[in-house]
């Protein structure tokens, strides 16, 4: 990993984004696995409809159109509209890994996927190259 700067104070440490250089091989392991996740998540419709995010066909564009949809059918109809934003920024830095592979496992994905899943999560091991 690499450390880039945001902007502001150099002496910040939430200035910079880490930036994984990851290999060719892992890069594309990594896109196999997602793209038969996507598949098994499609086929069994575990995804609700106004999930916009990593979704082929959505995008932030099409999430906010939604919204804005949403909001103008309800003033159209003469209803009141209350709002709620939350950022869920690294939230998925918080999800027990134990629950998220019980959940997998339990979604209909492939044993042998679960526990590649397990293995490449708990095995991994990364450096951050600070200066140079």
């Amino acid at each position: 990993m690499i450390t880039l700067h945001k902007g502001g104070d150099r002496s910040v440490v939430t200035n910079y984004r880490l930036v994984r250089l990851t290999s060719i091989v892992c890069k594309h392991t990594e896109h196999v696995i997602a793209s038969y996740l996507r598949q098994v998540l499609d086929k069994n419709d575990w995804l609700y409809d106004g999930q916009h995010g990593f979704r082929q066909g959505y995008s932030c564009e099409s999430q906010v159109i939604a919204v804005c949809q949403d909001i103008a059918d309800s003033l159209d109809n003469g209803n009141k509209i209350d709002v709620i934003i939350v950022d869920f920024s690294k939230a998925f830095d918080l999800v027990p890994l134990g629950r998220l592979l019980t959940n997998t496992a339990n979604s209909g994905v492939d044993s042998r996927v679960v526990v590649w899943i397990r293995e490449f999560i708990l095995r991994r091991t990364q450096r951050v190259n600070v200066g140079g």
